[in-house]
């Protein structure tokens, strides 16, 4: 099986465990991500945090968001840009935003255009995922968005602007797996926090 199969393969089966947890358990699995980011360093130090809003089974982060309100941090969610590839903006979201269906059926929020900012300007990004190993490497959902979007980290440059946000994957526990070969266009998380574990990657 060719590299892309096997990934293509363990994307679906991937996604249908994690489609298969009940409300219930997605619900303390909300609640164990929560209480596992508030013991990671940079997590509690960052001010602009972007987040997603769940879909396809995917851990749900809306607890952590309302954390952040809580405790004067500003959350962000993703924005596809229109007419350019796979790039995303971010909008900085309260409890009182409202939101409209994107292209792929995704609520997107609605908001002002300078309540709107481009990825270099956050701390830190929570990054949904399918699949992950404990080397930070991943499987999305194979549009690529956040690897086009966070290509700068992959370039060795001074400018400090260029090692941020850090990026940081979150997902149930089930959608660990064993290595995945990574491509020459993935951007390496240096974290990766489920509702029950914190796996740092060796690229950190």
């Amino acid at each position: 099986m060719s590299n892309n199969s096997h990934k293509v393969a363990l994307r679906n089966a991937i996604r249908d465990k994690r489609r298969s947890l009940s409300p219930d358990q997605q619900a303390v699995a909300a609640r164990g991500l929560l209480a596992q980011l508030q013991s990671v360093a940079a997590f509690l130090a960052a001010t602009k945090i972007a987040l997603y809003l769940t879909h396809d089974g995917e851990i749900d982060p809306r607890d952590v968001m309302k954390w952040c309100w809580q405790n004067s941090k500003q959350a962000y969610l993703p924005m596809v840009v229109q007419g350019e590839k796979n790039t995303l903006l971010f909008a900085n979201v309260n409890e009182q935003t409202e939101y409209v269906e994107n292209r792929f059926s995704i609520k997107e929020p609605v908001v002002e255009q300078d309540q709107i900012i481009q990825a270099q300007r956050l701390d830190l990004v929570l990054v949904p995922l399918v699949a992950f190993d404990q080397n930070g490497n991943r499987i999305g959902m194979g549009g690529g968005f956040y690897d086009t979007t966070f290509a700068f980290l992959k370039e060795k440059l001074t400018d400090q602007s260029h090692h941020n946000p850090r990026l940081i994957g979150i997902a149930h526990e089930i959608q660990k797996v064993g290595d995945i070969a990574a491509e020459h266009w993935d951007v390496p998380l240096t974290t990766v926090v489920t509702d029950k574990n914190i796996y740092n990657s060796n690229t950190n």
